[in-house]
C-alpha cells in the first residue's frame, strides 16, 4: 500500500500549476479505465498542498507547468485542459452544436512511487 496523502511543494520560485492522475475505481465502473485525472493545483512559491490518494495505490502521476515556461513531464500520457477539470482517462469528447469536440490535449505525466516518496518537491 502506498501513501494516503500526496504532498506537492513549490520550491521552484515561480507559480506552478499541477495536474495529477490517481487510481479511482469509480472511473473503471463508468468506462472501464481506472484512472482519474484532475487539474489544476495552483501553487505559489513556498506553498504546499496535499491531495488524497484514497485507494493508497503505490503509483500516483503528476504533470506541472510554471509561469516561466518550465515544466515537469514524463512518459505517461493523459489529457488535460487549460481550465480546471476532473475526468476519467477514458472520457473527453463533448457534444457541442451536434458535433463532437475535444477540449483536451495530451501531456506526459511523471510517475511517483508512493511507497518511497510521499510527494513531490518542485525545485529549480
Amino acid at each position: 500500500m502506498g501513501a494516503s496523502q500526496i504532498r506537492f511543494i513549490n520550491s521552484y520560485g515561480q507559480k506552478l500549476y499541477v495536474a495529477y492522475m490517481r487510481l479511482d475505481y469509480t472511473c473503471q465502473d463508468e468506462c472501464g479505465e481506472p484512472w482519474d485525472v484532475r487539474g489544476w493545483i495552483n501553487l505559489d512559491p513556498g506553498e504546499t498542498e496535499t491531495r488524497a490518494n484514497s485507494t493508497e495505490n503505490a503509483f500516483f502521476y503528476y504533470y506541472a507547468e510554471a509561469d516561466d515556461g518550465a515544466f515537469w513531464a514524463g512518459p505517461f500520457g493523459a489529457e488535460v485542459t487549460q481550465t480546471v477539470f476532473e475526468k476519467c482517462t477514458c472520457l473527453g469528447v463533448i457534444e457541442e452544436n451536434g458535433a463532437p469536440t475535444n477540449p483536451y490535449h495530451t501531456v506526459g505525466f511523471r510517475e511517483l512511487d508512493t511507497n518511497t516518496y510521499s510527494g513531490v518537491n518542485f525545485t529549480p
